[in-house]
């Protein structure tokens, strides 16, 4: 076995630096501007009904002719199975997958510049909700939306975020 020598880990490092700027150069998304969501009902009981409201205004140029949007409860309701149920999705949108707690769905596009489109979510609340019913527990929303436009000569932007942590204005504290 060769004893390790200043020119080899010079190699390394050349190597591991290449590579660093060749991951640094690619392109990445910009957030996105242009959303709006909502919660009708700041407090809530086991049982009840949320209507989110969840809204893509297009703020660039040219239109958005691809537009994608996911939402799911925050840590820790998010892992609360059967805490919460999406149940319904309707508004501007060519389709809606529900998986328990979440939602995704495609907005109808494309969207010119200046319009809005809206999709609405039912979530219902557990009538026997896992958590303690003498104390208060909060709920709130993780949006993530991710959209393409400007498809001009071949070259398409997109941008994208996420809200891991929610939105202000989309907590629910539901009662015991």
């Amino acid at each position: 076995m060769k004893p390790f020598s200043v020119q080899r880990l010079g190699v390394i490092l050349a190597a591991i630096l290449g590579l660093g700027l060749l991951f640094a150069a690619q392109p990445a998304s910009a957030a996105v501007s242009g959303t709006a969501f909502a919660v009708d009902k700041s407090t809530a009981k086991a049982g009840d009904q949320l209507t989110l409201t969840l809204s893509l205004t297009n703020t660039e140029t040219s239109d958005i002719y691809f537009a994608y949007e996911a939402v799911q409860p925050t840590w820790p309701a998010n892992s609360q199975a059967g805490a919460f149920t999406v149940t319904g999705c309707t508004g501007d949108t060519v389709d809606c997958v529900i998986n328990g707690n979440s939602a995704n769905f495609h907005f109808d596009a494309p969207i010119a510049p200046g319009a809005t489109k809206t999709v609405t979510l039912t979530v219902k609340i557990s009538d026997t909700p896992p958590w303690s019913a003498t104390t208060p527990y909060t709920v709130n929303w993780a949006p993530y939306v991710y959209y393409e436009f400007g498809q001009v000569g071949g070259t398409t932007s997109a941008k994208d975020q996420g809200w891991p942590y929610g939105v202000t204005g989309m907590d629910t504290t539901i009662l015991g």
